[in-house]
């Protein structure tokens, strides 16, 4: 077992997590060290596997998923997913991507199953999700900040007020521009495998990524969290609100209704060079237990590993670090 978790002779980063019993499974991206890790994206990346007792020491399992075979959708590298359990039954979302340089940016989404969370099948009907082009942009380049399209991190949840499936996609919004139109994407299902596209759930039109996000259902109030850099903030409203690296949190009354910033300017944790991708593992009252990636030591060095344990605490419009 080892404290701040990273498997040996791997890069890791984004990470997400399944209770079973007493146990805390990590599931991240991992990708074999190079002397550049920015390389690590694209370098045959796949989903590691970790599982604790205490949320502070790991013990490495199989590797849970690797890129598929040179004829598949998936064959280049993997990206941020997430896990939910239903009917005894687990399934795992996650990003892939393909080796031809046609649509090498071009990212879809998958799905593997597991009765166990160690070994996983991936779906035959994969790609399950992809960006519909008309609603959300989906781009095989860069745009004029330099990012990437997006059509990625699935997040799924079930909401107990209409008893359906929702699954958060990181993606663009369609328009005239192909900049700051970071949003959240969002679909519904009634049986987690086929799923219906639905208009952006958050697209405020100052970020230009929103990655990794999460929905918190709190006191009745939804909590949708995401991830982005001080430099993705549309310049106009970094210089209203200042421009904070790491996670961000809008709340607001309904699923699809109007969604505020917490705080006055959505930030939760900005230390983006010291950890970033924090993502909720458990709510306990108010409470939530989460876990990032240390990205930077104090030299500038990057680190790539499980941090410990971070609580937030929600009180209604506001969230602070306990």
């Amino acid at each position: 077992m080892e404290q701040y978790y990273s498997p040996k002779d791997m890069f890791l980063w984004d990470s997400w997590f399944a209770l079973k019993g007493n146990e805390c499974h990590a599931f991240h991206l991992q990708a074999p060290i190079t002397e550049d890790p920015e390389e690590r994206h694209n370098n045959n990346v796949s989903i590691g596997h970790a599982v604790s007792t205490d949320l502070k020491n790991w013990t490495r399992l199989p590797t849970a998923l690797r890129p598929g075979l040179e004829d598949s959708w998936d064959n280049f590298s993997l990206w941020t997913g997430c896990v939910i359990e239903k009917d005894k039954k687990f399934y795992m979302f996650y990003t892939g991507r393909n080796k031809n340089p046609d649509v090498k940016w071009i990212q879809k989404i998958g799905i593997a199953t597991s009765d166990d969370l160690i070994n996983w099948e991936k779906h035959d009907k994969n790609p399950i999700l992809e960006a519909d082009n008309e609603v959300y942009e989906m781009r095989n380049g860069k745009n004029r900040v330099g990012k990437i399209g997006a059509w990625r991190d699935p997040y799924v949840f079930r909401d107990p007020k209409t008893d359906k499936y929702y699954m958060l996609i990181t993606a663009r919004e369609k328009g005239d521009t192909d900049e700051y139109n970071g949003c959240i994407g969002i679909a519904e299902s009634d049986d987690i495998l086929n799923w219906n596209l639905l208009p952006p759930l958050l697209a405020p039109g100052v970020y230009d990524e929103m990655e990794v996000p999460q929905m918190i259902i709190h006191n009745n109030l939804y909590y949708l969290f995401f991830s982005t850099q001080a430099g993705n903030y549309k310049p106009e409203y970094a210089k209203e609100v200042g421009s904070f690296g790491g996670r961000h949190c809008y709340y607001s009354e309904t699923l699809f209704g109007e969604y505020k910033p917490v705080n006055g300017n959505a930030s939760v944790y900005n230390h983006e060079d010291e950890l970033y991708g924090l993502a909720a593992i458990s709510k306990n009252k108010n409470v939530l237990t989460s876990i990032g990636w240390l990205n930077k030591d104090p030299s500038g060095k990057f680190v790539g590993r499980l941090s410990h344990p971070i609580e937030l605490e929600i009180n209604h419009d506001r969230i602070t670090v306990r």
